[in-house]
């Protein structure tokens, strides 16, 4: 049975079809990427023929999340700071990878998959992938529709489940049977399946083991976790620093910073989690009109330059660039073929 999103037409569910075969051979790389780019940074293989690149993506709109399936010739694509400036999506993926090698990796930490596993990725952080010629399906979910249901929201990236895995086996066979039924799904039908799914995915990633128990005791796993959410939760309080944090879940400073070791100590997380709260401020539509001192402000930035250059050698662009949106798109795509490329706006406005 075949486990592929199905390409007929459907009834009540809004469908995208982008493929690369109309697109002159010589300009095919370079709308792939430009098209990627709601994404990530994509880039040919060294010794690769550019000429001959493939690739086709098949969405649908599944209420909240989107379904895809992607086959492409091999190329990297790279996750970096500069590609969540260009986008602001902060988005999770899960991937069932069905041909070819592949291998994804963020920060000193890399996985190789095989036929059939399955591999969660978190686009607010880091990374990419160096692949083979392959074939894959995924679900991008809202960061906000499943961060609530997860344990460890900002420690999921990478994880992995090898295809014999039961619950990779149980995940993949509801992908597999949604997948089947999305010609014959409304809209209606669909809203009913998304929790269910969202609830299955929390599952799976709920069942393995996270990163940091590795090394520490369950009290330590329950304080990172806590001491995350509140920094989340008081990102534009202006008294929010490491003795706050400290006093908030009641620990030494000297322990605080033990438990923030891994990203670079307490400081510099809440600093990069204010970063990227401004970031996604300042996309959005409603803070159009405000001045961007006025929303660094709002995030503890309390020196306009000095925020601004912290903003440009984190993300790679300024704040005004940002804003304006002022990011060239490749010369062999201007007036191009547009046709299919309505699932960049889903990714973009997926909630």
């Amino acid at each position: 049975m075949s486990e592929a999103i199905q390409a007929a037409p459907i009834a009540g569910l809004p469908r995208n079809s982008f493929s690369l075969d109309s697109i002159r051979r010589k300009d095919r790389f370079a709308f792939w990427r430009e098209s990627l780019a709601c994404l990530c940074e994509a880039e040919i293989h060294r010794g690769e023929d550019q000429l001959d690149f493939f690739g086709e993506i098949k969405s649908v709109l599944f209420d909240s999340l989107m379904l895809s399936q992607v086959t492409a010739q091999a190329h990297i694509a790279n996750r970096t700071n500069a590609a969540m400036a260009r986008d602001g999506v902060d988005h999770y993926l899960l991937m069932v990878h069905d041909e070819g090698d592949a291998e994804f990796y963020a920060g000193h930490k890399s996985v190789s998959l095989n036929k059939g596993d399955c591999i969660f990725l978190d686009f607010s952080q880091e990374g990419g992938s160096f692949s083979g010629s392959y074939s894959n399906r995924s679900i991008l979910i809202a960061r906000e529709q499943l961060a609530p249901l997860l344990q460890g929201p900002d420690d999921s990236n990478l994880k992995t489940l090898p295809a014999a895995h039961p619950l990779n086996v149980i995940l993949r066979e509801h992908l597999s049977s949604i997948s089947a039924q999305t010609s014959k799904l409304t809209m209606q039908q669909a809203q009913q399946l998304v929790p269910a799914t969202m609830g299955l995915i929390a599952a799976c990633l709920n069942g393995m083991p996270h990163e940091s128990e590795a090394g520490q005791e369950g009290v330590n796993l329950a304080l990172m976790t806590r001491a995350r959410r509140i920094v989340e939760a008081n990102l534009t309080n202006p008294n929010l620093s490491p003795d706050y944090l400290g006093g908030a879940i009641n620990v030494s400073r000297s322990k605080l910073y033990e438990l923030f070791l891994a990203f670079g100590g307490v400081s510099k997380y809440i600093r990069d989690r204010r970063m990227k709260a401004v970031l996604r401020a300042l996309l959005d539509p409603r803070n159009a009109y405000r001045a961007t001192y006025q929303v660094a402000l709002d995030f503890g930035f309390l020196n306009e330059s000095s925020f601004s250059r912290m903003f440009k050698q984190h993300f790679g662009y300024s704040p005004r660039e940002v804003r304006t949106k002022s990011f060239e798109v490749t010369a062999a795509v201007q007036g191009d073929l547009q046709r299919g490329r309505k699932y960049e706006d889903w990714i973009l406005n997926l909630s």
